[in-house]
């Protein structure tokens, strides 16, 4: 539903343009805006509608995404835990608008660094877009990462290296987040003792890093490499390792690069 085929004297007209300010208010990272308008239009359709109508629970997601961005991560998980069961019961269990609930979901404990109870949450959703979306897909790719990053951080570096390498041939084009996913390889193949591997996954995703003026990231591998030349007693390779990613650290600060994989 759009505001060009709802008639301007219907109550969801307003709701839906509250939206669409609501988005350009996001898109501006004004995010205390954004919930205000948000807000105003869930009080609309909770009127017009009733509160177990789909496109209130739809209001509900995005109100939640922008609690999350807010910091206000018991009040994003209230509204979600709101939403989840209204789409179920609307559509069913597998439908695509459920995956973005349980995303944000997910995204919620890992900002609390709930990672045990995040992994269940993404795979379910990751499994939903890949069903509903393809596996292809921009969605369902960023859902897979943040599942992958979930394992890795609960020691699941097997579990997580199969999920990225599922997803690579999707990614390794030349405007993809290739160089994020030989990241998060690396991280895997160091976890599982699997040193060559990881020094070569992270040295060519430093050169990608570096040309597209990722400076943060070149430090991140850097550090990594770092560790791997010291467990192999490369003492002397290690302290160039350290100096470069002190160095890409300071460049960071100065050109930040944005947190958007894609």
């Amino acid at each position: 539903m759009t505001v060009a085929n709802v008639s301007p004297s219907s109550p969801m007209y307003e709701a839906l343009a509250l939206e669409r300010l609501a988005n350009l208010a996001i898109d501006k990272f004004n995010w205390s805006e954004a919930a205000r308008l948000l807000l105003e239009s869930l009080a609309i359709r909770r009127t017009a509608d009733g509160a177990n109508a789909p496109g209130y629970a739809l209001t509900l997601d995005c109100l939640a995404e922008v609690y999350i961005n807010q910091g206000k991560l018991a009040e994003a998980m209230e509204v979600l835990s709101q939403a989840l069961p209204i789409l179920e019961a609307a559509y069913y269990p597998s439908h695509g608008s459920v995956a973005s609930v349980l995303e944000h979901q997910g995204d919620c404990f890992v900002s609390l660094d709930q990672f045990a109870d995040a992994e269940p949450i993404f795979k379910r959703a990751a499994d939903i877009y890949v069903a509903s979306v393809t596996l292809e897909n921009r969605m369902t790719l960023r859902c897979m990462y943040k599942l992958a990053k979930v394992q890795i951080s609960l020691g699941k570096a097997s579990d997580a290296k199969a999920v990225l390498l599922k997803a690579l041939k999707y990614v390794d084009t030349p405007l993809g987040p290739v160089a994020e996913w030989r990241y998060q390889l690396a991280l895997a193949a160091m976890q599982m003792h699997e040193f060559v591997e990881a020094r070569e996954l992270l040295q060519v995703a430093a050169a990608d890093f570096k040309q597209r003026s990722n400076y943060a990231r070149v430090a991140d591998c850097s550090q990594s490499l770092a560790e791997i030349c010291r467990s192999d007693s490369e003492n002397a390779e290690a302290d160039e390792w350290i100096r470069q990613s002190v160095l890409y650290g300071l460049k960071a600060v100065k050109s930040p690069y944005p947190n958007d994989i894609f």
